[in-house]
């Protein structure tokens, strides 16, 4: 089965087969859905290699995300993929476990694999030698949810939701509100929401507030617990992820507790999971899968102009609190 056979099946000349296939923004969607319905009626499947011989494109997105356990990442790689699939683009995910010299590592795997560019979330791009190396050879590559003035980033504005919901919760009657945080040191979006906590709190006339930083996760159930089994236990928790605010649910249930009636929790990333929990997870939003097709359009936008991208190409997406039923007013 050739190139040509496809294109007498679809009605279009052999370039726009070869265009569909190589450079499918420059089809328009009608007739690239009709050349792929030809090539999947007949069986065609284009050469890989002969195409990135041609193009010097491997058109792989490499990309780097610290877990799939977490379900804010696999909803952003569901993102990643469907963006990337839509322009023609295979992805290869590589996963650091939050260690930065897994981060490093798999840089170097993905330049070495000769990808046209890479999505990436790390702990620090302040110190990642992950980046510095992406800088080196000149590849493009968007970071998802990391913040940061030098590189381009999709993210939302963590720093600020946070303190917004400190408000809210201040406004609710509020007054001995802790934040459960994982490891600061491995997690600048941790470090994000925390400095939005603490701002929050001062504007709020609530001093610094209290910070529980859990460094496992195996071990956050029990760490939580002990801390509403306190003489003078917080009336509320701000968690800096969903998974800390489900694992804050349980620790209450096990220190004899009811959520929302005798403590408050709220989390951060808005996965679906947590519409599904009884109380129904009271969370701020954000649009992962959108993350990561804005992310990948962005990308592919550097890939295309042959070169990295700037950091003002970076945007900020809107997020949302969804008011859930695990947060409710301070008990008189």
């Amino acid at each position: 089965m050739s190139i040509q056979d496809v294109a007498r099946a679809a009605g279009v000349s052999v370039a726009t087969v070869s265009r569909v296939f190589n450079l499918p923004d420059k089809v328009t969607p009608a007739t690239r859905a009709q050349v792929e319905q030809a090539a999947t009626t007949l069986g065609y499947v284009p050469n890989a290699s002969a195409r990135s011989l041609r193009t010097q494109r491997s058109r792989v997105i490499g990309v780097v995300l610290p877990t799939l356990l977490n379900p804010v990442f696999a909803e952003c790689l569901e993102g990643i993929a469907g963006a990337a699939a839509s322009a023609g683009y295979a992805i290869l995910p590589i996963t650091t476990d939050y260690r930065i010299a897994h981060e490093d590592r798999a840089v170097g795997q993905l330049l070495a694999g000769n990808v046209d560019g890479m999505v990436l979330v790390v702990s620090n791009p302040a110190t990642s030698t992950g980046l510095q190396r992406l800088a080196a050879a000149g590849q493009p590559y968007v970071l998802a949810y990391n913040r940061h003035a030098d590189h381009p980033c999709v993210s939302v504005d963590g720093e600020q939701a946070v303190a917004d919901l400190v408000a809210h919760l201040a406004r609710q009657g509020h007054r001995r509100i802790t934040m459960v945080s994982g490891q600061l040191a491995a997690s600048d979006r941790a470090q994000q929401r925390c400095r939005g906590f603490r701002r929050g709190m001062a504007a709020a006339g609530l001093g610094d507030g209290a910070l529980l930083e859990v460094p496992f996760v195996e071990t956050a159930v029990q760490e939580i617990a002990a801390l509403l089994r306190a003489g003078t236990r917080p009336t509320a928790l701000v968690c800096s992820n969903d998974l800390l605010a489900i694992r804050s649910i349980r620790a209450a249930a096990l220190a004899g507790l009811s959520v929302p009636r005798d403590v408050s929790v709220a989390g951060f990333d808005g996965i679906a999971l947590g519409e599904d929990l009884t109380p129904v997870l009271s969370t701020i939003a954000q649009p992962n899968a959108e993350i990561g097709r804005r992310s990948v359009g962005l990308l592919l936008q550097a890939i295309d102009g042959g070169a990295a991208l700037a950091p003002s190409a970076s945007l900020t997406l809107a997020h949302q609190f969804r008011a859930g039923e695990s947060c409710a007013a301070a008990a008189a």
